[in-house]
C-alpha cells in the first residue's frame, strides 16, 4: 500500500446527542499507536448545533430519517454537505472512515459519499459501525454492500474492527479483514486511551468524555442487538479505566465521564474497585476538581448491592442509568431482565438513602403487557411520585421497535405485534402524561 497514509475518521449525522461520540477518538488512537497517521473528528455535533433550535428542525429530521427534501432547506442541506466534506478534506486524507452510530446515519452517508466521489475520487472511503445494519435478513443486498457495488465506498467493516482495521492499513486488503462482520477480538484488555485532540469541546453543551469500560452484556434482553454483535461480555480492569480517566484529566482538564458501554456494573468486583478508586480520588478536592460519571447500571436482586456500594457511588459522584423497560415484573423477567418490582423498590430506597440520582429507561408499552399491566404501570408513577426529581431525575420513554438479528425479531408473532401497535401507542401516551402529572421529568422518543 502506498505511503504516507493519512486517515480521517468522523461521526455521521444524525445522532441526537450533545456530548462527544467516542468511536473516532478510539480508532484514531488505535491507528496512531500502530504508526498510522489518523485524525478523529466528531462532526455530527456541528449538525446537531445547527438544527437544535432551528424552526425548520423537523424538516431537517425528515431528511436525515426519511430522505425527504423540502425546498425550504435544500440550499442549507447542500451547504451542510459541502461543509462536512471541507472539514474532512482539510486534513488531506488518503483514506476516510465514516462511523455510523445508528441507522439514522445512512441517508447522510449516501449523500456525502456521492459528494466525496465527485470532488475527491482518489480518496478511499471505508464505512463501519452499528448503523450499517448488517444483521438484517430482509434484503438480498445489505446497505453497505449496495454502496460498495455502486462504487460509492471502497470497503466496509462492522463488529470488532480493532484487529481488522490495523491489519488493513499495515498489510493491505484481505478477504478476511474487510467487507465482513468482524469476529469479537479476545484482546479487549489492550484497548487504548481515546484521543480527543481534534474535538472542539466548545461545541458541546456538556463537556463529558466517553470511556468504553466494557462491551457486550451479562443480560439477554430479547429486543437488544448488542448481544448479537458481542457474544461474550468483556470488561476492562478497574485500574485500566481509572488510569484512562487520570490521563484524560491531565490532557484535557475535564473531570466528567460517561461509561460508553451497555453496562458499567456487569463485573461487580471490578466496578466496586473502580468507584472506590474514584471516591478516594475525590476526597479532599473541591467539587469542580472531582470526578463525576454516568453509567448504565443493572438493577439486581434485593441485597446484591450493599450499603457500602451505594455510599461509594455517591462519593464517586456517580449517576446511574437504569433500564427498567417494563413496569410489569412478569413482562420484564420474560424479556430478559431478572429483577422484580420489589427489587426495583429496594434499589430506589437505597438510592434515596444515599443521595444517588438515577435515570430510568422504559419501553412505554411492552408487547407482552396486558391491560392489567397497563393499569399497574399508571399506578406505579402515582405510588412512587415521592422519588420524582430527588432520586429519579429523568424518565426516558420509547416505543418498542424490532431490531434485525435480535431474539425478538426471530420469535415475535409479527401479525399480533402489528395488530397491537395502536393500543400500545394509546397506553404509552397515557403513561407519559401520568408520569408528568406525578412530577417526573419525562423525555419521550416517539
Amino acid at each position: 500500500m502506498s505511503s504516507p497514509l493519512k486517515v480521517v475518521i468522523t461521526t455521521i449525522p444524525f445522532i441526537d446527542w450533545n456530548t462527544p461520540i467516542s468511536s473516532p477518538a478510539y480508532l484514531s488512537a488505535l491507528l496512531n499507536n500502530h504508526g498510522v497517521d489518523c485524525v478523529g473528528l466528531d462532526l455530527n455535533i456541528e449538525i446537531y448545533n445547527k438544527i437544535k433550535n432551528d424552526p425548520l428542525r423537523n424538516l431537517y429530521l425528515d431528511f436525515f430519517y426519511h430522505q425527504k427534501i423540502d425546498a425550504k432547506i435544500y440550499k442549507s442541506l447542500s451547504d451542510m454537505l459541502y461543509h462536512y466534506a471541507k472539514k474532512i478534506l482539510e486534513h488531506r486524507p488518503t483514506h476516510i472512515g465514516l462511523s455510523l452510530f445508528t441507522h439514522d446515519s445512512q441517508v447522510f452517508t449516501v449523500w456525502l459519499c456521492h459528494l466525496l466521489q465527485k470532488i475527491a475520487p482518489k480518496i478511499k472511503i471505508i464505512i463501519g459501525g452499528p448503523g450499517l445494519y448488517t444483521l438484517s435478513q430482509k434484503k438480498n443486498v445489505s446497505f453497505p454492500e449496495s454502496l460498495r457495488s455502486s462504487g460509492l465506498i471502497d470497503h466496509f467493516i462492522v463488529g470488532d474492527v480493532t484487529s481488522n482495521l490495523i491489519a488493513y492499513f499495515k498489510e493491505g486488503i484481505k478477504e478476511s479483514n474487510m467487507n465482513v462482520v468482524a469476529q469479537q477480538d479476545l484482546e479487549f484488555h489492550n484497548i487504548v486511551t481515546p484521543n480527543y485532540d481534534h474535538y472542539d469541546f466548545f461545541n458541546y453543551e456538556h463537556k463529558r468524555l466517553p470511556i468504553v469500560d466494557s462491551r457486550g452484556c451479562v443480560q439477554k434482553c430479547e429486543f437488544c442487538d448488542v448481544i448479537e454483535f458481542w457474544k461474550k461480555f468483556q470488561y476492562l480492569s478497574a485500574q485500566n479505566v481509572f488510569s484512562q480517566m487520570q490521563e484524560l484529566i491531565e490532557k484535557y482538564n475535564i473531570y466528567r465521564f460517561d461509561f460508553a458501554s451497555s453496562i458499567s456494573n456487569g463485573n461487580l468486583v471490578e466496578f466496586t474497585k473502580l468507584i472506590r478508586m474514584i471516591a478516594q480520588y475525590n476526597r479532599g478536592k473541591v467539587f469542580s476538581k472531582q470526578i463525576h460519571w454516568n453509567g448504565n447500571f443493572i438493577i439486581r436482586k434485593k441485597g446484591r448491592h450493599t450499603d457500602l456500594l451505594f455510599n461509594d457511588i455517591k462519593e464517586s459522584n456517580g449517576r446511574l442509568i437504569c433500564g427498567v423497560e417494563s413496569l410489569s415484573s412478569t413482562a420484564r423477567i420474560k424479556l430478559g431482565k431478572n429483577f422484580t418490582n420489589e427489587d426495583l423498590d429496594d434499589h430506589l430506597v437505597q438510592c434515596k438513602a444515599h443521595g444517588v440520582q438515577i435515570d430510568l429507561l422504559m419501553i412505554a408499552a411492552y408487547h407482552t403487557e396486558t391491560q392489567e399491566d397497563y393499569a399497574d404501570a399508571l399506578q406505579w408513577f402515582e405510588t412512587h411520585k415521592n422519588y420524582a426529581g430527588s432520586v429519579i431525575t429523568r424518565v426516558q420513554m420509547t416505543l418498542l421497535g424490532i431490531l434485525d438479528g435480535t431474539k425478538l425479531s426471530r420469535d415475535v408473532d409479527l401479525k399480533r405485534f402489528n395488530d397491537g401497535r395502536e393500543a400500545r401507542e394509546v397506553h404509552a401516551n397515557k403513561l407519559y402524561e401520568k408520569a408528568k402529572q406525578c412530577g417526573f421529568h419525562v423525555d419521550k422518543f416517539w
